[in-house]
Parts: structure tokens; sequence; C-alpha cells
């Protein structure tokens, strides 16, 4: 199974956000949402109290609502699919009150007839995930777009490859939602089941977004790139050509490395050339986007780790108010690249790609600085950049680094909205630093 980070993103760009009213989820029914059960002491007793107190959930004729209850499926089909029926739905009395819900499903295209013959059986955590993929997950507001974090999802999933084939992708989908989480474990144990108190849990995160786990990023606006220099080898060079980013600038150089530091000759998107030294003393950046790595394939990691190290430092020395950001490298693909057959070890491999992106990202930790997880975005299950991405084994296609340079605004994103206001205008600010005029009143 290849990784899932490009799909995903798809899956981001096609849903809409589901902010109608949840449901109730069981039989009888108690006035102001309190039940007997239900202290303000349990972890659940927000997502109850908030569902009941607006008609949302009902508990039973006793007044209980029996959190520790396993949910059963019919119970948790009517939680996710009345908030797109009428609200004057009459329930049948006896064990088919779920009907109503059932043929609205299948008139929608949500359930299927197979689905209706388990009605009575507990829910499990992969059937919970199977059935609530098919609703729109994924918040997509106007001004915000909204992407999974698949760097905090997929190594939550420890137990991911034992999940039968046909549930992973439906999985990943609630764990980027932010609606379901695993365990301690690190694992998702799909065979468990659900209370009614994790049901609760999981409709109050459907109907706010606000409330969901942290595993969403919200991509920063375009203006954000406005004041970052994106530096780098040849991988630069393709993204400042391809990767529709009217913002950032740019100073790359083919076959570029970490040995030459800032005496490394680059250029610009407008072919004009400079050292990376020059630039940094002529401007001062916000932000500073590094993607190197590729060159360095090969060298003996502990040879290679104080030379990247230095260069980091220097870049931090020259621009002391930047915030830094490291790239991993991308993956490579050995098979295209025709590489000398006299030329052994050979440099550009899997093996040899995962060592160098294991130690950026051990000097990203080290050194305070962002990581951005390149590799993941593009490798296929084996680790190896797909033939579509490439045409030789190592650069990657036009689309591909369009793909990158689109996904860079979620990848330095954050888990709420980045608010964004314009600089006032140059008339607008030389106005407000003139003095007050001769006879008037100076704040202050």
């Amino acid at each position: 199974m290849k990784r899932m980070s490009l799909r995903i993103l798809a899956l981001v760009c096609a849903v809409c956000l589901l902010c109608v009213p949840a449901c109730a989820d069981a039989e009888g029914e108690r006035e102001e949402g309190r039940f007997s059960d239900v202290s303000e002491s349990d972890w659940f007793y927000g997502p109850v109290s908030y569902l009941a107190e607006r008609g949302i959930l009902r508990g039973f004729e006793d007044g209980t609502f029996r959190p520790k209850d396993t949910l059963t499926e019919a119970q948790l089909i009517k939680l996710m699919l009345k908030p797109w029926m009428p609200e004057d739905v009459e329930e049948p009395e006896g064990a088919g009150w779920w009907k109503p819900y059932g043929e609205f499903g299948l008139k929608e295209g949500i359930l299927t007839e197979e689905d209706l013959g388990s009605m009575s059986l507990a829910a499990s955590r992969l059937r919970a995930a199977l059935l609530l993929a098919r609703l729109p997950l994924l918040p997509d507001a106007e001004d915000f777009q909204v992407v999974p974090d698949m760097d905090r999802i997929l190594p939550g999933i420890a137990d991911l490859e034992e999940i039968p084939e046909e549930g992973r992708d439906a999985v990943v989908a609630v764990y980027a939602a932010g609606l379901m989480e695993g365990y301690d474990d690190g694992c998702f144990h799909p065979e468990g089941t659900l209370t009614r108190a994790e049901g609760a849990a999981i409709i109050l995160r459907l109907m706010l977004p606000e409330e969901r786990l942290p595993k969403l990023r919200y991509a920063v606006p375009d203006q954000w790139f406005s004041d970052a220099l994106i530096l780098g080898n040849s991988h630069c060079g393709g993204l400042s050509m391809y990767g529709d980013m009217p913002c950032p600038y740019f100073c790359f150089s083919y076959g570029g490395s970490i040995f030459t530091g800032l005496n490394t000759a680059c250029r610009d998107r407008n072919e004009r050339s400079f050292t990376l030294r020059s630039l940094l003393e002529e401007n001062q950046y916000a932000k500073i986007i590094r993607i190197y790595g590729t060159n360095e394939m090969g060298y003996d990691i502990y040879y290679l780790r104080p030379f990247f190290a230095a260069f980091l430092d220097k870049l931090a020395q020259a621009q002391p108010e930047a915030e830094f950001w490291l790239c991993t490298a991308p993956p490579v693909n050995p098979e295209m690249i025709g590489e000398p057959e006299e030329q052994e070890p050979k440099v550009f491999t899997v093996e040899n790609c995962l060592a160098v992106n294991g130690l950026i990202a051990e000097l990203a930790e080290a050194k305070g600085m962002g990581l951005i997880d390149i590799y993941s975005l593009f490798a296929d299950a084996d680790g190896i950049l797909p033939p579509e991405c490439t045409g030789d084994g190592i650069h990657l296609t036009r689309e591909c680094y369009r793909i990158w340079g689109k996904w860079l605004a979620a990848a330095v994103g954050t888990d709420t909205p980045v608010e964004w206001e314009e600089p006032p205008a140059e008339e607008e600010a030389a106005a407000e630093e003139e003095p007050a005029a001769e006879g008037e009143a100076a704040d202050g």
C-alpha cells in the first residue's frame, strides 16, 4: 500500500464541512440534558451535556445515559444520519425504531442493504470508521485550506498494516478529520468496540471542528511567504520555476550542497547570480526554508553531521531574526538513475536517502527549527519516488513540483487558522509617522 499523503490531500480539496446539528442516539429522554450517571468529573461530561442540552442525545426512561454501554450500529447510524433528515422524523416503536434512518441512508447512497443486516451488532471501531468516512468530514472553509497533518497521523497508527485493506483509507480519514484516535500503545485496534460516551465525543467533534483532535493543519495564506527565502539545490530551482508560488524569494544552486556553506554561488528565479553570503548580508528575511540533502547522499553520517550543523549555525548567525524550516530530501528512484556500473557503492539509494533525512530531522529538533517532510509527501510504500513523479529518478516533474509548492502552505501551517492583516499602505504609514503640526497636542 502506498503512503496516503497525496490521496488524503486530494480528499481534503473535495470535501466540505458538515455543519448541521447532530442527533439523538437512544430511546428515552430526560429534560435539561442531565443524567443520573453523568457527573462533571467524567471526561465525557462535556460532549454528553452539550449534545443532550440541544436535544441531540437522549438517555433512557430511567434517567440514565449508560455511558459505558456498547454503541450499536443502529445507534451509530442514527447519530450519523439524523442531521441530514427532516426534523419531524417519527421513529416506529419496538426493535425497528432505526428504519427511517436506514431508509434515508439507502436513498442517499450512504448505506447499502448489507449494512442494514447488522444493526443490532456492537459498532466496532473499524465499522465506525468505515461508516463515518462516507460523510463529508474535513472543513474546507473559504478563507482557510485545511489538510491532515500526516506526519502526526501515520506514526500514530502502528497497526495500520494489520487493518483490512478495504478499511485503511477510512481509518486514516477519521484520524485526519480529528474524529478518532488510537490508544496509548499507538494502535487503532479495529476490532474494539465503541461506548456510548465515545460515540458522543465523536459526534461533538463532527459538529464542532474546534473540538477535534489536533490532527488538522490550517494552511498559511500566500502572504505568509512574502518575507520568506527558500534556498537550496536544484530541487529549489524546480520549485521556483514550477511550484506556482508567487511570493517567496529563491536562492538555488544546481548541484549545490552544504559543503560550500555561505560561499555557495546561487541564482534567483530571474537568473541573477550572487553568493548566498552577499544575499543574506543585504537582505533580512522573516522565514528561511532550506532544501538540501540530495547531493549529500552517500556520505558517512558521522562525517556529514558537523558540516550540516555548522552550515545551519552560519545561517542562523547571518539571519538571527529569521524562523528556520528544514526540508527532508525527496525520495529517489534508484532504478531510473543511470549511475555508472563501476560506481560502488551506489549513492542514490533508499537507504542513503533515509539516513540523510534522519540527520536532517535530528538537527531540526536539536536546533529548534521546523521540519517539512517532503520525503513522505512523495515516497511510495517502498520509499521510492514514483515513476509518474520523475523523469530521471531524482528530479521531479512539473506537476509534482506544483504539488510540492501548494503543499508547503500546509506544511508550515498550524492547528488553528492564521489570521493575516495586510500591512498599511505606504502613504498611510507615512502619515502615521508624521509629527503633530505646530499648535496641535500630541498623544501622551
